[in-house]
């Protein structure tokens, strides 16, 4: 079972306030999965939720753009239309793989730059690993980057990859 690590936190709340709802509702929370696990041997997994809303399951491009609505999923980048939910469901499930085990401890904006330096090196030309479609190509790089707001956050990552 994989589940978001979740913060339930809320601005109107003073800090002493937030900060023992946020450990009461985690131990809950965490306590009853336990128990789930050892009834029914299932194994369970938090994941880090930054940006699996956003994030492609299919080529990996992160954009708000992406995310249209509550439903509505298209990646602004290869075109993969779908439930909004079950894109993060599988961007959740493939986070809980061994190889994805880094963004689980990584905070939010270093993960940001990770999954966008990800996409850069996949779009690459002669890359291997080409996002998109089987055997398609994602828009242009250059076109894609141009477009997204996350971008202005990272001029290093934008220099280095030559946009």
């Amino acid at each position: 079972l994989v589940v978001e690590r979740l913060d339930l936190r809320s601005p109107e709340l003073s800090r002493r306030m937030n900060r023992l709802l946020s450990n009461f509702g985690r131990r809950y929370l965490k306590e009853k999965l336990a128990r789930l696990g050892e009834l029914y041997g299932i194994k369970v997994v938090e994941v880090n939720p930054a940006y699996s809303s956003q994030a492609c399951s299919r080529c990996g491009y992160v954009d708000p753009r992406n995310r249209r609505d509550t439903q509505t999923f298209v990646c602004q980048a290869c075109g993969h239309r779908g439930n909004a939910q079950v894109n993060a469901a599988r961007n959740l499930l493939r986070r809980s793989s061994p190889e994805e085990s880094v963004i689980t401890f990584t905070p939010k904006r270093e993960t940001l730059r990770l999954l966008l330096r990800r996409y850069a090196e996949r779009s690459r030309p002669g890359s291997r690993l080409r996002p998109g479609i089987p055997g398609g190509r994602s828009a242009a790089l250059e076109q894609v980057w141009g477009k997204n707001p996350y971008l202005k956050g990272f001029p290093d990552l934008l220099r280095t990859l030559g946009g």
